[in-house]
């Protein structure tokens, strides 16, 4: 295992690592790490009391979708568990405790390496496991960790992730129709916090704890360890946004079918988009993956048409959508006018009309 504080620049903020080896390197081998962080142009929350929720975020202007809220990078970057061998004649839960024991030793580890004020905030933070018998660092991890993938390659196993905690971030309250969502920017070891849909000035910021597009009674089961009991208009509405959630997360945003079927109307496919789009926003869900891929089969449905216009109107939608992982550079079709050699050259462009182009695309 390796301890480490990334970046190596006392200037700036840093943050304390407990990695598996080769994690580092993932890291410090990317062209241009440590890049500076990015920050807004003038401060957009600050932190406060909400009423029945202790601290939380509020935002101190209006803000746009796509805008960045805040960047920073995490207090502390720790191994989600403890691969310690199992001693003779424990129990599950002898061995559970065990190795929550271990990582508990090693998170002092690393708060013991932490600027004082690093240390201060991280131990600010909310713990909703008071009872836990590893202390309350480990009870402030469990509360305040997000999952982090992507630093181990090749591991499928459940030691693929880690767990991070910020200073800031981690203070955001769950929402079941959030209107934040942040991404983790590897070269610039941080995490960037974006808004997913217009936010009035005073509104709180939000963040979704479980997926929030399963059911209210799977959302409840999933918010247990927080000991939060959400009282959302969702979670209040039961069977009929359940409804619509479990439609929003089995949409398929492909257009295969509609492209090969010409007796489907032109308008079928991107009809069945602006459906799930109104589901989307309806149930406050810009944060969820599959906004972004009913927005990119928007684009592509009239690239499949020819419509430079319109594709260029929606490239310049997806183009705002900066926390979703799987993003794509779509700038060299935001002008209809400039991008006709970047459409023309696009291997889904007039497939729809263009029978020859289609034969040629589905033959390969």
């Amino acid at each position: 295992m390796v301890i480490t504080t990334l970046p190596a620049t006392p200037d700036e903020p840093v943050t304390e690592c407990f990695f598996y080896p080769g994690s580092m390197e993932v890291l410090t081998s990317l062209p241009g790490f440590p890049q500076p962080l990015t920050h807004p142009t003038s401060p957009t929350f600050r932190v406060d009391a909400i009423p029945g929720k202790g601290m939380g975020l509020v935002s101190t202007r209006a803000l746009k979708a796509g805008d960045l809220i805040l960047s920073e990078r995490p207090l502390l970057i720790i191994v989600r568990g403890m691969p310690v061998l199992r001693p003779y004649g424990f129990t599950e839960e002898q061995y559970i405790q065990y190795s929550f024991e271990h990582l508990a030793t090693c998170v002092q580890v690393c708060l013991n390496r932490m600027r004082p004020e690093a240390r201060a905030a991280y131990m600010a933070l909310a713990n909703s496991h008071p009872k836990d018998t590893c202390g309350p660092i480990m009870g402030i991890l469990r509360t305040n960790g997000l999952c982090l993938d992507g630093l181990r390659p090749g591991v499928e196993n459940e030691w693929k992730s880690y767990s991070a905690v910020c200073k800031d971030i981690s203070r955001l309250n769950h929402s079941c129709s959030p209107n934040t969502q942040p991404r983790f920017d590897m070269v610039s070891l941080s995490y960037q916090l974006f808004a997913v849909r217009d936010i009035a000035a005073g509104e709180e910021l939000t963040y979704q704890y479980t997926d929030a597009a399963r059911s209210a009674a799977a959302r409840k089961a999933g918010l247990k360890p927080y000991d939060f009991v959400c009282s959302c208009v969702a979670c209040k509405a039961g069977p009929a946004s359940n409804a619509r959630r479990a439609a929003i997360a089995a949409f398929r945003a492909s257009g295969q079918a509609w492209i090969l079927d010409r007796t489907l109307p032109d308008d079928w496919f991107p009809s069945k988009c602006r459906e799930q789009l109104a589901l989307i926003a309806r149930e406050g869900l810009e944060h969820h993956p599959q906004y972004f891929a009913t927005t990119r089969g928007m684009m592509e449905a009239y690239i499949c048409l020819g419509d430079a216009q319109r594709a260029s109107a929606w490239a310049a939608k997806l183009d705002k959508i900066l926390w979703e992982e799987t993003r794509v550079d779509v700038k060299a079709l935001l002008d209809p006018m400039s991008a006709q050699a970047a459409y023309e050259a696009h291997p889904l462009w007039r497939i729809r009309v263009d029978e020859v182009r289609a034969g040629k695309m589905f033959s390969t």
